[in-house]
Protein backbone atom coordinates (compact mmCIF):
# COMPACT_ATOMS: atom_id res chain seq x y z
CA UNK A 1 0.00 0.00 0.00
CA UNK A 2 2.95 2.73 0.82
CA UNK A 3 4.17 1.47 -2.31
CA UNK A 4 1.46 2.88 -4.08
CA UNK A 5 1.22 6.26 -2.20
CA UNK A 6 5.11 6.52 -3.19
CA UNK A 7 4.54 6.16 -6.56
CA UNK A 8 1.87 8.74 -6.47
CA UNK A 9 4.03 10.91 -5.23
CA UNK A 10 6.88 9.99 -7.04
CA UNK A 11 4.48 10.81 -10.20
CA UNK A 12 3.05 14.23 -9.02
CA UNK A 13 6.23 15.48 -8.36
CA UNK A 14 7.32 14.43 -12.12
CA UNK A 15 4.37 15.50 -13.76
CA UNK A 16 4.39 19.25 -11.75
CA UNK A 17 3.63 21.89 -13.75
CA UNK A 18 5.27 25.49 -13.75
CA UNK A 19 4.78 26.88 -10.63
CA UNK A 20 2.93 30.32 -12.34
CA UNK A 21 0.66 28.14 -14.34
CA UNK A 22 -0.42 25.62 -11.16
CA UNK A 23 -0.97 28.81 -8.28
CA UNK A 24 -3.37 30.57 -11.33
CA UNK A 25 -5.27 27.13 -11.70
CA UNK A 26 -5.68 26.83 -7.92
CA UNK A 27 -6.12 30.48 -7.11
CA UNK A 28 -8.99 30.75 -10.19
CA UNK A 29 -10.82 26.80 -8.66
CA UNK A 30 -10.66 28.40 -5.18
CA UNK A 31 -12.43 31.66 -6.24
CA UNK A 32 -14.90 30.09 -8.35
CA UNK A 33 -15.69 27.34 -6.16
CA UNK A 34 -16.00 29.82 -3.45
CA UNK A 35 -18.51 31.79 -5.33
CA UNK A 36 -20.75 28.91 -5.85
CA UNK A 37 -20.73 28.63 -2.28
CA UNK A 38 -21.17 31.93 -1.70
CA UNK A 39 -24.04 32.53 -4.11
CA UNK A 40 -25.90 29.64 -2.72
CA UNK A 41 -25.51 30.62 0.90
CA UNK A 42 -26.72 34.13 -0.46
CA UNK A 43 -29.47 33.36 -2.29
CA UNK A 44 -30.79 31.18 0.24
CA UNK A 45 -30.23 33.96 3.25
CA UNK A 46 -31.66 36.15 1.09
CA UNK A 47 -35.02 34.39 0.55
CA UNK A 48 -34.98 34.13 4.91
CA UNK A 49 -34.60 37.54 5.21
CA UNK A 50 -37.04 38.30 2.90
CA UNK A 51 -39.55 36.63 4.62
CA UNK A 52 -39.01 37.79 8.11
CA UNK A 53 -38.52 41.29 6.92
CA UNK A 54 -40.18 42.33 3.99
CA UNK A 55 -39.43 45.05 2.04
CA UNK A 56 -37.03 46.09 -1.01
CA UNK A 57 -34.65 48.38 1.06
CA UNK A 58 -34.47 45.79 3.86
CA UNK A 59 -32.75 43.23 1.24
CA UNK A 60 -31.37 45.61 -1.36
CA UNK A 61 -27.74 45.39 -0.11
CA UNK A 62 -27.95 41.65 0.22
CA UNK A 63 -29.32 41.71 -3.33
CA UNK A 64 -26.65 43.68 -4.51
CA UNK A 65 -23.89 41.12 -3.27
CA UNK A 66 -25.92 38.22 -4.90
CA UNK A 67 -26.05 39.71 -8.06
CA UNK A 68 -22.37 40.42 -7.99
CA UNK A 69 -21.65 36.93 -7.45
CA UNK A 70 -24.31 35.65 -10.09
CA UNK A 71 -22.73 38.40 -12.35
CA UNK A 72 -19.07 36.68 -11.89
CA UNK A 73 -19.78 33.46 -12.08
CA UNK A 74 -19.43 32.94 -15.59
CA UNK A 75 -16.19 34.81 -16.15
CA UNK A 76 -14.59 33.30 -12.65
CA UNK A 77 -15.42 29.66 -13.75
CA UNK A 78 -14.00 30.87 -17.96
CA UNK A 79 -11.03 31.35 -16.05
CA UNK A 80 -11.01 28.26 -14.40
CA UNK A 81 -11.15 25.90 -17.29
CA UNK A 82 -8.63 28.41 -19.20
CA UNK A 83 -6.18 27.84 -16.16
CA UNK A 84 -6.88 24.36 -16.16
CA UNK A 85 -6.31 23.73 -19.84
CA UNK A 86 -3.18 25.32 -19.80
CA UNK A 87 -2.30 23.19 -17.31
CA UNK A 88 -2.82 20.23 -19.16
CA UNK A 89 -1.53 21.29 -22.24
CA UNK A 90 1.84 21.63 -20.26
CA UNK A 91 1.09 18.29 -18.64
CA UNK A 92 0.60 16.67 -22.43
CA UNK A 93 3.21 18.24 -23.68
CA UNK A 94 5.89 17.17 -20.93
CA UNK A 95 5.10 13.72 -20.90
CA UNK A 96 4.70 12.73 -24.51
CA UNK A 97 8.44 14.58 -24.82
CA UNK A 98 9.33 11.98 -22.00
CA UNK A 99 7.75 9.08 -24.13
CA UNK A 100 9.93 10.02 -27.29
CA UNK A 101 12.71 9.89 -25.20
CA UNK A 102 12.01 7.05 -23.21
CA UNK A 103 10.92 4.70 -26.53
CA UNK A 104 14.27 6.03 -27.94
CA UNK A 105 16.29 3.90 -25.54
CA UNK A 106 14.69 0.83 -25.51
CA UNK A 107 16.54 -1.88 -26.98
CA UNK A 108 15.17 -4.47 -29.66
CA UNK A 109 13.65 -6.74 -27.21
CA UNK A 110 11.98 -4.87 -24.76
CA UNK A 111 10.30 -3.01 -28.04
CA UNK A 112 9.16 -6.27 -29.26
CA UNK A 113 8.11 -7.17 -25.95
CA UNK A 114 6.09 -3.93 -25.20
CA UNK A 115 5.30 -3.65 -28.96
CA UNK A 116 2.83 -7.10 -28.42
CA UNK A 117 0.69 -5.08 -26.67
CA UNK A 118 0.66 -2.21 -28.56
CA UNK A 119 3.22 -0.25 -26.98
CA UNK A 120 2.36 3.06 -28.46
CA UNK A 121 -1.17 3.58 -28.31
CA UNK A 122 -1.52 2.65 -24.49
CA UNK A 123 1.77 5.06 -23.89
CA UNK A 124 -0.13 7.88 -25.51
CA UNK A 125 -3.14 6.75 -23.61
CA UNK A 126 -1.05 6.77 -20.27
CA UNK A 127 0.99 9.94 -20.65
CA UNK A 128 -1.97 11.92 -21.81
CA UNK A 129 -3.95 10.24 -18.44
CA UNK A 130 -1.02 12.03 -15.91
CA UNK A 131 -2.11 15.61 -16.49
CA UNK A 132 -5.54 14.17 -14.69
CA UNK A 133 -2.68 14.26 -11.57
CA UNK A 134 -3.24 17.80 -11.31
CA UNK A 135 -6.12 18.44 -12.87
CA UNK A 136 -8.63 16.19 -11.66
CA UNK A 137 -6.75 15.94 -8.58
CA UNK A 138 -5.02 17.86 -6.75
CA UNK A 139 -6.33 21.00 -8.05
CA UNK A 140 -9.80 20.18 -7.52
CA UNK A 141 -8.93 18.60 -4.17
CA UNK A 142 -7.14 21.54 -2.64
CA UNK A 143 -9.65 23.79 -3.88
CA UNK A 144 -12.93 22.17 -2.39
CA UNK A 145 -10.89 21.68 1.06
CA UNK A 146 -9.96 24.91 1.07
CA UNK A 147 -13.33 26.50 0.69
CA UNK A 148 -14.96 23.91 2.91
CA UNK A 149 -12.06 25.36 5.85
CA UNK A 150 -13.33 29.31 4.49
CA UNK A 151 -16.94 28.43 4.72
CA UNK A 152 -16.91 27.16 8.58
CA UNK A 153 -14.19 30.10 9.12
CA UNK A 154 -16.79 32.46 8.11
CA UNK A 155 -19.43 30.84 10.02
CA UNK A 156 -17.38 31.24 13.27
CA UNK A 157 -16.25 34.45 13.14
CA UNK A 158 -19.10 36.69 11.18
CA UNK A 159 -22.01 34.80 13.35
CA UNK A 160 -23.19 37.47 15.26
CA UNK A 161 -21.68 37.74 19.08
CA UNK A 162 -18.84 35.23 17.66
CA UNK A 163 -20.75 32.17 19.76
CA UNK A 164 -20.59 30.17 16.64
CA UNK A 165 -17.00 28.97 16.97
CA UNK A 166 -18.19 25.44 19.02
CA UNK A 167 -20.37 24.53 15.68
CA UNK A 168 -17.79 25.72 13.54
CA UNK A 169 -14.95 23.21 14.95
CA UNK A 170 -17.73 20.46 14.92
CA UNK A 171 -18.14 20.59 11.21
CA UNK A 172 -14.78 21.27 10.02
CA UNK A 173 -13.81 17.88 12.24
CA UNK A 174 -16.08 15.92 10.65
CA UNK A 175 -14.83 17.29 7.50
CA UNK A 176 -11.44 16.32 7.76
CA UNK A 177 -12.47 13.13 9.25
CA UNK A 178 -14.43 12.34 5.95
CA UNK A 179 -11.44 13.69 3.65
CA UNK A 180 -9.11 11.28 5.57
CA UNK A 181 -11.19 8.54 5.50
CA UNK A 182 -12.05 8.89 2.32
CA UNK A 183 -8.35 9.03 1.33
CA UNK A 184 -7.75 5.83 3.37
CA UNK A 185 -10.60 4.72 1.05
CA UNK A 186 -8.79 5.42 -2.04
CA UNK A 187 -5.48 3.45 -1.30
CA UNK A 188 -8.11 0.28 -1.13
CA UNK A 189 -9.50 0.98 -4.18
CA UNK A 190 -5.54 1.34 -5.62
CA UNK A 191 -5.23 -2.23 -4.60
CA UNK A 192 -8.27 -3.36 -6.48
CA UNK A 193 -8.23 -1.76 -9.42
CA UNK A 194 -4.43 -3.37 -9.76
CA UNK A 195 -6.73 -6.64 -9.15
CA UNK A 196 -9.40 -5.35 -12.16
CA UNK A 197 -6.66 -4.69 -14.36
CA UNK A 198 -5.01 -7.81 -14.09
CA UNK A 199 -8.06 -9.82 -14.22
CA UNK A 200 -9.33 -8.07 -17.51
CA UNK A 201 -5.86 -8.63 -19.04
CA UNK A 202 -6.18 -12.54 -18.06
CA UNK A 203 -9.36 -12.20 -19.90
CA UNK A 204 -8.13 -10.77 -23.28
CA UNK A 205 -5.04 -13.21 -22.97
CA UNK A 206 -7.58 -15.57 -23.27
CA UNK A 207 -9.66 -14.94 -25.88
CA UNK A 208 -6.22 -14.65 -27.84
CA UNK A 209 -5.27 -17.88 -27.02
CA UNK A 210 -8.95 -19.28 -27.71
CA UNK A 211 -9.68 -17.59 -31.04
CA UNK A 212 -6.53 -19.62 -32.12
CA UNK A 213 -6.99 -23.02 -30.93
CA UNK A 214 -10.86 -23.01 -31.14
CA UNK A 215 -11.71 -24.01 -34.24
CA UNK A 216 -9.26 -26.92 -33.44
CA UNK A 217 -11.20 -28.06 -30.14
CA UNK A 218 -14.18 -27.74 -32.54
CA UNK A 219 -13.07 -30.66 -34.48
CA UNK A 220 -12.28 -32.70 -31.60
CA UNK A 221 -15.17 -32.21 -29.55
CA UNK A 222 -13.80 -30.45 -27.04
CA UNK A 223 -15.43 -26.94 -27.63
CA UNK A 224 -16.73 -26.58 -24.21
CA UNK A 225 -12.83 -26.68 -22.46
CA UNK A 226 -12.76 -23.24 -24.53
CA UNK A 227 -16.06 -21.87 -23.02
CA UNK A 228 -14.83 -23.36 -20.01
CA UNK A 229 -11.54 -21.42 -19.61
CA UNK A 230 -13.36 -18.29 -20.96
CA UNK A 231 -15.85 -18.43 -18.18
CA UNK A 232 -13.06 -18.43 -15.21
CA UNK A 233 -11.46 -15.67 -16.75
CA UNK A 234 -14.42 -14.02 -17.41
CA UNK A 235 -15.82 -14.70 -13.30
CA UNK A 236 -12.61 -13.38 -12.09
CA UNK A 237 -13.44 -9.91 -13.59
CA UNK A 238 -16.68 -9.74 -12.75
CA UNK A 239 -15.36 -10.52 -9.38
CA UNK A 240 -12.69 -7.45 -9.37
CA UNK A 241 -15.49 -5.25 -10.74
CA UNK A 242 -17.77 -6.33 -7.87
CA UNK A 243 -15.28 -5.99 -5.33
CA UNK A 244 -14.75 -2.64 -6.87
CA UNK A 245 -18.07 -2.05 -7.27
CA UNK A 246 -19.04 -2.10 -3.48
CA UNK A 247 -15.69 -0.32 -2.39
CA UNK A 248 -16.85 2.50 -4.44
CA UNK A 249 -20.28 2.23 -2.74
CA UNK A 250 -18.59 1.82 0.60
CA UNK A 251 -17.29 5.80 0.05
CA UNK A 252 -20.19 7.62 -1.37
CA UNK A 253 -22.28 6.22 1.65
CA UNK A 254 -19.47 7.69 3.41
CA UNK A 255 -20.31 11.50 1.83
CA UNK A 256 -23.44 11.43 2.78
CA UNK A 257 -23.47 10.33 6.31
CA UNK A 258 -20.43 12.79 7.04
CA UNK A 259 -22.90 15.29 5.30
CA UNK A 260 -26.39 14.44 7.36
CA UNK A 261 -24.28 14.02 10.39
CA UNK A 262 -23.01 18.31 9.40
CA UNK A 263 -26.72 18.87 8.99
CA UNK A 264 -27.28 17.51 12.82
CA UNK A 265 -24.12 19.76 13.67
CA UNK A 266 -26.54 22.30 12.93
CA UNK A 267 -28.47 21.85 16.61
CA UNK A 268 -25.49 22.65 18.47
CA UNK A 269 -25.49 26.50 17.94
CA UNK A 270 -26.53 29.06 19.90
CA UNK A 271 -29.74 31.16 19.87
CA UNK A 272 -29.51 33.65 16.58
CA UNK A 273 -31.36 35.12 13.93
CA UNK A 274 -33.15 32.26 11.27
CA UNK A 275 -30.94 34.27 8.65
CA UNK A 276 -28.06 32.87 9.96
CA UNK A 277 -29.24 29.76 11.05
CA UNK A 278 -30.09 29.08 7.65
CA UNK A 279 -26.46 29.96 6.58
CA UNK A 280 -25.43 27.36 8.75
CA UNK A 281 -27.36 25.07 7.51
CA UNK A 282 -26.78 25.29 3.94
CA UNK A 283 -23.04 25.51 4.66
CA UNK A 284 -23.18 22.40 6.59
CA UNK A 285 -25.48 21.21 3.59
CA UNK A 286 -22.70 22.45 1.01
CA UNK A 287 -20.65 19.65 2.51
CA UNK A 288 -22.18 16.90 0.33
CA UNK A 289 -20.94 18.70 -2.78
CA UNK A 290 -17.63 19.23 -1.17
CA UNK A 291 -17.32 16.00 0.26
CA UNK A 292 -18.41 14.74 -3.50
CA UNK A 293 -16.13 16.63 -5.71
CA UNK A 294 -13.14 15.07 -2.82
CA UNK A 295 -14.38 11.87 -3.65
CA UNK A 296 -14.26 12.33 -7.43
CA UNK A 297 -10.67 13.21 -7.39
CA UNK A 298 -9.14 10.51 -5.40
CA UNK A 299 -11.10 8.11 -7.81
CA UNK A 300 -9.07 10.55 -10.51
CA UNK A 301 -5.84 9.65 -8.94
CA UNK A 302 -6.96 5.62 -8.95
CA UNK A 303 -7.72 5.40 -12.24
CA UNK A 304 -4.24 7.46 -13.12
CA UNK A 305 -2.37 4.65 -10.96
CA UNK A 306 -2.50 2.31 -13.73
CA UNK A 307 -1.25 4.12 -16.24
CA UNK A 308 1.48 5.59 -13.79
CA UNK A 309 2.26 1.95 -13.58
CA UNK A 310 2.71 0.89 -16.80
CA UNK A 311 4.68 4.05 -17.62
CA UNK A 312 7.03 3.46 -14.62
CA UNK A 313 8.26 -0.05 -15.91
CA UNK A 314 8.53 1.29 -19.71
CA UNK A 315 11.24 3.88 -17.90
CA UNK A 316 13.32 1.50 -16.49
CA UNK A 317 15.40 1.10 -19.50
CA UNK A 318 19.24 0.43 -19.13
CA UNK A 319 21.13 3.95 -18.99
CA UNK A 320 22.95 4.83 -22.54
CA UNK A 321 26.52 5.52 -22.14
CA UNK A 322 28.56 8.59 -22.29
CA UNK A 323 31.77 8.09 -23.83
CA UNK A 324 32.93 8.92 -27.58
CA UNK A 325 33.22 6.87 -30.31
CA UNK A 326 36.96 5.30 -30.24
CA UNK A 327 39.46 6.70 -32.54
CA UNK A 328 40.24 2.44 -33.60
CA UNK A 329 37.51 1.00 -35.03
CA UNK A 330 38.08 -2.94 -34.86
CA UNK A 331 35.00 -4.51 -33.46
CA UNK A 332 35.43 -7.57 -31.14
CA UNK A 333 32.95 -10.38 -30.09
CA UNK A 334 34.20 -11.96 -27.14
CA UNK A 335 32.43 -14.81 -25.73
CA UNK A 336 29.46 -13.48 -26.56
CA UNK A 337 25.97 -15.42 -25.87
CA UNK A 338 22.44 -14.53 -27.16
CA UNK A 339 19.57 -15.98 -26.02
CA UNK A 340 15.56 -15.59 -27.65
CA UNK A 341 13.00 -16.79 -26.32
CA UNK A 342 14.84 -19.50 -24.34
CA UNK A 343 16.71 -20.63 -27.20
CA UNK A 344 20.50 -20.31 -27.64
CA UNK A 345 21.32 -18.47 -30.52
CA UNK A 346 24.78 -17.87 -30.16
CA UNK A 347 26.98 -19.45 -27.76
CA UNK A 348 30.45 -18.22 -26.16
CA UNK A 349 31.04 -16.79 -29.65
CA UNK A 350 34.25 -15.10 -30.53
CA UNK A 351 35.58 -12.66 -33.34
CA UNK A 352 37.57 -9.89 -34.49
CA UNK A 353 36.70 -7.63 -37.02
CA UNK A 354 38.98 -5.04 -38.52
CA UNK A 355 38.24 -1.73 -39.89
CA UNK A 356 37.68 -1.50 -43.34
CA UNK A 357 36.67 -5.39 -43.57
CA UNK A 358 33.96 -6.98 -45.60
CA UNK A 359 32.46 -9.37 -43.41
CA UNK A 360 29.63 -12.14 -44.72
CA UNK A 361 27.62 -13.64 -42.09
CA UNK A 362 25.37 -16.59 -43.39
CA UNK A 363 23.61 -19.70 -42.15
CA UNK A 364 20.37 -21.00 -42.62
CA UNK A 365 16.78 -18.90 -42.35
CA UNK A 366 16.08 -18.50 -38.95
CA UNK A 367 19.43 -19.58 -37.36
CA UNK A 368 19.57 -16.16 -35.50
CA UNK A 369 21.53 -13.81 -38.06
CA UNK A 370 19.10 -10.87 -37.65
CA UNK A 371 19.88 -11.25 -33.90
CA UNK A 372 23.36 -11.17 -33.83
CA UNK A 373 23.47 -8.11 -35.60
CA UNK A 374 21.12 -6.26 -33.89
CA UNK A 375 23.27 -7.45 -31.07
CA UNK A 376 26.47 -5.75 -33.12
CA UNK A 377 24.36 -2.63 -34.08
CA UNK A 378 24.21 -1.80 -30.36
CA UNK A 379 20.31 -2.43 -30.83
CA UNK A 380 19.79 -5.43 -28.84
CA UNK A 381 21.78 -6.55 -25.47
CA UNK A 382 23.42 -9.62 -25.14
CA UNK A 383 23.17 -12.54 -22.56
CA UNK A 384 26.55 -12.78 -21.60
CA UNK A 385 30.29 -11.68 -23.02
CA UNK A 386 30.90 -8.31 -24.33
CA UNK A 387 30.65 -6.97 -28.10
CA UNK A 388 33.61 -3.62 -28.20
CA UNK A 389 35.00 -1.24 -30.68
CA UNK A 390 38.29 -0.05 -30.35
CA UNK A 391 38.86 -1.13 -27.00
CA UNK A 392 35.41 0.27 -25.55
CA UNK A 393 32.07 -1.74 -25.19
CA UNK A 394 29.15 -0.44 -26.92
CA UNK A 395 26.99 0.33 -24.16
CA UNK A 396 29.30 2.73 -23.00
CA UNK A 397 29.63 4.64 -26.24
CA UNK A 398 26.74 7.81 -26.57
CA UNK A 399 23.68 6.75 -28.59
CA UNK A 400 24.68 9.85 -30.42
CA UNK A 401 28.09 9.31 -31.02
CA UNK A 402 26.97 5.15 -31.93
CA UNK A 403 24.04 6.06 -34.22
CA UNK A 404 26.71 8.46 -36.30
CA UNK A 405 29.44 6.34 -36.64
CA UNK A 406 27.28 2.74 -36.62
CA UNK A 407 24.16 2.46 -38.95
CA UNK A 408 22.43 -0.75 -39.32
CA UNK A 409 19.67 -1.10 -41.82
CA UNK A 410 17.03 -3.96 -41.18
CA UNK A 411 15.96 -6.18 -43.88
CA UNK A 412 12.84 -4.98 -44.20
CA UNK A 413 13.88 -0.76 -44.19
CA UNK A 414 10.87 0.94 -42.13
CA UNK A 415 10.97 5.03 -41.99
CA UNK A 416 8.47 7.87 -41.15
CA UNK A 417 6.02 8.66 -44.19
CA UNK A 418 6.84 11.27 -46.27
CA UNK A 419 8.75 12.38 -49.50
CA UNK A 420 11.12 10.15 -50.29
CA UNK A 421 14.02 13.17 -50.54
CA UNK A 422 12.91 14.49 -46.59
CA UNK A 423 13.44 10.69 -45.29
CA UNK A 424 16.89 10.22 -46.58
CA UNK A 425 18.07 12.54 -44.38
CA UNK A 426 15.53 13.57 -41.66
CA UNK A 427 16.88 13.63 -38.25
CA UNK A 428 20.71 13.41 -39.58
CA UNK A 429 23.45 16.00 -40.48
CA UNK A 430 24.98 14.76 -43.24
CA UNK A 431 28.84 14.87 -44.57
CA UNK A 432 27.75 13.29 -48.38
CA UNK A 433 25.19 14.11 -50.86
CA UNK A 434 22.98 11.61 -50.35
CA UNK A 435 20.80 12.74 -53.53
CA UNK A 436 24.61 12.08 -55.81
CA UNK A 437 24.14 8.53 -53.69
CA UNK A 438 20.28 7.91 -54.79
CA UNK A 439 21.49 8.75 -58.50
CA UNK A 440 24.54 6.78 -57.88
CA UNK A 441 22.14 3.66 -56.85
CA UNK A 442 20.11 4.38 -60.28
CA UNK A 443 17.07 5.67 -57.84
CA UNK A 444 15.17 8.08 -60.11
CA UNK A 445 12.49 10.12 -57.68
CA UNK A 446 11.21 13.45 -57.49
CA UNK A 447 10.72 16.04 -55.11
CA UNK A 448 6.89 14.98 -54.76
CA UNK A 449 8.26 11.19 -54.27
CA UNK A 450 6.24 9.28 -51.47
CA UNK A 451 9.00 6.97 -49.49
CA UNK A 452 5.64 5.04 -48.92
CA UNK A 453 5.05 4.67 -52.58
CA UNK A 454 8.43 3.01 -53.04
CA UNK A 455 8.60 -0.69 -53.91
CA UNK A 456 10.87 -2.39 -52.20
CA UNK A 457 13.91 -2.55 -54.04
CA UNK A 458 13.84 0.97 -54.04
CA UNK A 459 13.23 1.74 -50.25
CA UNK A 460 16.23 -0.65 -50.18
CA UNK A 461 18.48 1.97 -52.21
CA UNK A 462 17.22 4.74 -50.29
CA UNK A 463 17.84 3.46 -46.85
CA UNK A 464 21.27 2.52 -48.28
CA UNK A 465 21.78 6.72 -49.43
CA UNK A 466 20.48 7.52 -45.46
CA UNK A 467 22.95 5.13 -43.96
CA UNK A 468 25.78 6.68 -46.02
CA UNK A 469 24.70 10.64 -44.83
CA UNK A 470 26.83 10.60 -41.71
CA UNK A 471 30.07 8.28 -43.16
CA UNK A 472 29.81 5.65 -40.62
CA UNK A 473 32.72 3.24 -40.16
CA UNK A 474 30.83 0.49 -39.93
CA UNK A 475 27.56 -0.63 -41.69
CA UNK A 476 25.62 -3.50 -40.28
CA UNK A 477 22.72 -4.42 -43.20
CA UNK A 478 20.31 -7.50 -42.81
CA UNK A 479 19.58 -9.14 -46.09
CA UNK A 480 20.26 -5.86 -47.92
CA UNK A 481 20.05 -6.89 -51.66
CA UNK A 482 17.31 -10.05 -50.89
CA UNK A 483 14.89 -7.13 -53.36
CA UNK A 484 17.44 -5.60 -55.61
CA UNK A 485 18.48 -7.11 -58.92
CA UNK A 486 21.89 -8.04 -59.91
CA UNK A 487 22.98 -4.98 -61.74
CA UNK A 488 21.38 -2.97 -58.54
CA UNK A 489 23.41 -5.16 -56.34
CA UNK A 490 26.69 -4.65 -57.80
CA UNK A 491 26.25 -0.73 -57.45
CA UNK A 492 25.30 -0.81 -53.95
CA UNK A 493 28.37 -2.46 -53.36
CA UNK A 494 30.30 -0.58 -55.54
CA UNK A 495 29.13 2.24 -53.31
CA UNK A 496 29.90 0.59 -50.06
CA UNK A 497 33.38 -0.25 -51.55
CA UNK A 498 34.03 3.49 -51.92
CA UNK A 499 33.70 4.16 -48.42
CA UNK A 500 36.33 1.87 -46.71
CA UNK A 501 34.08 1.39 -44.05
CA UNK A 502 33.74 -1.91 -42.37
CA UNK A 503 31.12 -3.67 -43.72
CA UNK A 504 28.97 -6.40 -41.72
CA UNK A 505 26.06 -8.27 -44.12
CA UNK A 506 24.06 -11.18 -43.13
CA UNK A 507 23.05 -12.34 -46.67
CA UNK A 508 22.34 -15.53 -48.59
CA UNK A 509 23.39 -14.16 -52.03
CA UNK A 510 26.25 -15.19 -53.35
CA UNK A 511 27.29 -12.28 -55.43
CA UNK A 512 27.77 -10.78 -51.66
CA UNK A 513 29.27 -13.49 -50.27
CA UNK A 514 32.17 -13.58 -53.17
CA UNK A 515 32.33 -9.44 -51.89
CA UNK A 516 33.30 -10.25 -48.92
CA UNK A 517 36.81 -10.51 -47.19
CA UNK A 518 35.78 -12.60 -44.47
CA UNK A 519 32.72 -15.06 -44.01
CA UNK A 520 31.43 -16.13 -40.88
CA UNK A 521 28.63 -19.07 -40.70
CA UNK A 522 26.45 -19.13 -37.90
CA UNK A 523 25.08 -22.78 -37.10
CA UNK A 524 23.32 -24.90 -34.39
CA UNK A 525 24.51 -21.10 -32.16
CA UNK A 526 28.55 -21.39 -33.35
CA UNK A 527 30.06 -18.61 -35.28
CA UNK A 528 32.63 -20.42 -37.27
CA UNK A 529 35.03 -18.89 -40.26
CA UNK A 530 34.76 -20.10 -43.40
CA UNK A 531 37.67 -20.96 -45.54
CA UNK A 532 37.83 -20.02 -49.33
Amino acid sequence: MNTDVTRLRRWLQRAQPPRADLTRALLAGFVATGTNVALLVGAVALLVESATRPGLRAVAVVLVVIELFAFLRSPLRFRERLAAHRLGYAAVTHWRRWLVVTIGQLDFSQWRRYASGDLLERALGDTDELQDLWLRFVVPFVDTVAVMVLGDMVVAVLAPHGHWWAYASILLALQLLAVVSLSLFARVELTLDRELRAARGDYRAQLVELSAVTPELVLLGREGLAAHRSAIAAERVEAAESKLRRQRRASNGLVVAASLLALVAVTTHPRTSSVWLVVAAVIGLSTFEALGAVRLSLQAAVEVSGGGERLEALGRVASSGFLPWPEESIMRLSDVTLVESGRVLVHSGSLTIEPGARVAVIGESGVGKSTLLRALAALDVVTGGTISVGGVRLGEISDAALRQHLTYVPSEPGFTRGFAFDVVTLGREGVRDPYGDLATLGLATERTTRFEELSRGERVRVAVARALVTSPDIFVLDELTAGLGREETSDVLSLLSSTGSTVIIATHDEDVVAWCDVVVELRDGELSLVSR
